[in-house]
C-alpha cells in the first residue's frame, strides 16, 4: 500500500508539500499541485479521499478514544466500536479508534491538526484533564461516562450503582446469605468503577446479610485468582457477583475446577453484557451493560453538534436485572464448598 512518502518520492517533494498539495492548507504552485496529483494516481494512494475531504473543510471522521484494559479482540470492545462505527458510517463519517490514553495535549493536537471533526472519550475519570481541555473550546466532543462536573457537557452512561445493588438484591432474593463479591479495586478510576462500590455498600446497609469482598482487575485470570482466594477463607459461600470486565469467565471456570456446579451448588450473577451473558454455560444471569446503545448515543451527540445544535444532553441508561441460568436458591444441604474444593484434588 502506497504512503505519503511514496508520493513525495514519485513527484519529486517532500511529504509536508504533499500534505499541503492535497488539503489545501497552503499555497503550492499548479505545477507541483499536477507532479503530486499524478503520482497519487498512478500509486493509487488512499488518503486522496481524505485529501477531498479535507479541502472541503472537514475530515468527515470522528474519533474515539477509548483506552480499553483488554485487547481490541475482546467482545465487549467489539460490541461497542461496531456500534458506534455503524452509526457514524451511517451519517457518511469514518471512526478513528484510538485504544491508547491520550495525553491532554494529544488531544488537543488532534483539534488544532483536525484529524477528527469530534470525539467521543471514554474510560472518564472523575476528574478526567481530557475532559478540562476541551470544556472551553468550541470542538464538538461528547463522552461516555461522567465527571464530578458535568456542567455544559454531553453526555450517556449507565447506572453501575443500581446495576451492582440489583445484583446483590436478586441474590438476597433467593435466599443467598454469604456472597462472594469479585470486585474492582476500591480506589480504581474511571468513575463507573466507583459507581459500582457505591451500589455495594448501599446493599450492605439493606440487607442482613455476609458480602465476602475480593478486589482486582478486570480479566479472567483475575477472577480465577479471586474465586480461588474467596472460598478458600470462606467456604460458607454459595454465590458469586463478579462486577467487572471479563471475571464472570473466570468465576465460572475456578468453580468447575472444583467440580462446583452452577447454579446447583453456587450461583453467579454478573455485570456484562445480554451477548456475553449469553454464550457462557450455564447462561449468566447479570445486569446487561447496553455498550452498544451508548456507543449510537455517543455518536449521535456529536453528530448532532457537527449539524449546528447546542447539545448538553446527559443521559443515564437504567439498569435491568435479566434472570437466565446461573442463579437459583442455595441447596438445602449441610455440605460446604471447602470439601467441594477437595474432591477435586
Amino acid at each position: 500500500m502506497a504512503t505519503i512518502k511514496d508520493v513525495a518520492l514519485r513527484a519529486g517533494v517532500s511529504q509536508s508539500t504533499v500534505f499541503y498539495a492535497l488539503s489545501g492548507k497552503r499555497s503550492v504552485s499548479q505545477a507541483v499541485r499536477d507532479r503530486v496529483s499524478e503520482a497519487v494516481t498512478e500509486l493509487g494512494y488512499t488518503a486522496s479521499a481524505l485529501g477531498q475531504r479535507l479541502r472541503g473543510g472537514r475530515s468527515r471522521t470522528i474519533g474515539m478514544v477509548c483506552p480499553w484494559p483488554y485487547s481490541t479482540s475482546d467482545w465487549l470492545v467489539m460490541e461497542l466500536l461496531s456500534a458506534t462505527a455503524e452509526t457514524v458510517n451511517q451519517a457518511d463519517h469514518m471512526l478513528g479508534f484510538y485504544m491508547r490514553q491520550l495525553e491532554p495535549n494529544e488531544i488537543l493536537e488532534l483539534v488544532q491538526n483536525q484529524v477528527a471533526d469530534g470525539l467521543i472519550l471514554m474510560q472518564i475519570r472523575r476528574k478526567d484533564p481530557r475532559v478540562e481541555a476541551l470544556r472551553d473550546t468550541d470542538y464538538p466532543f461528547a463522552i461516555i461516562g461522567r465527571t464530578t462536573d458535568l456542567t455544559g457537557l454531553a453526555m450517556v452512561d449507565f447506572d453501575y450503582e443500581q446495576a451492582s445493588y440489583l445484583a446483590f438484591e436478586h441474590l438476597v432474593s433467593l435466599g443467598h446469605v454469604n456472597i462472594g463479591f469479585i470486585a474492582p479495586f476500591g480506589n480504581d478510576d474511571p468513575g463507573y468503577l466507583i459507581h459500582i462500590h457505591h451500589g455495594f455498600e448501599r446493599a450492605r446497609a439493606a440487607f442482613d446479610v455476609t458480602i465476602n469482598r475480593f478486589e482486582c482487575g478486570p480479566t479472567i485470570e483475575d477472577g480465577i485468582a479471586a474465586t480461588s482466594a474467596l472460598l478458600e477463607d470462606n467456604p460458607q459461600i454459595t454465590a458469586f457477583f463478579a462486577a467487572r470486565g471479563s471475571t464472570h469467565i473466570g468465576v465460572l471456570h475456578a468453580l468447575h475446577a472444583r467440580n462446583l456446579r452452577v447454579p446447583d451448588d453456587c450461583s453467579v450473577i454478573a455485570i456484562s453484557t445480554a451477548q456475553a451473558a449469553d454464550w457462557t454455560i450455564p447462561r449468566l444471569t447479570s445486569v446487561d451493560v447496553p455498550l452498544a446503545q451508548m456507543g449510537h448515543i455517543g455518536a449521535q451527540l456529536v453528530l448532532r453538534k457537527l449539524a449546528g445544535e447546542t447539545v448538553t444532553d446527559q443521559i443515564l441508561l437504567p439498569a435491568h436485572l435479566v434472570i437466565r441460568d446461573s442463579t437459583s436458591p442455595p441447596k438445602p444441604t449441610g455440605r460446604t464448598y471447602a470439601e467441594g474444593s477437595r474432591s477435586k484434588a
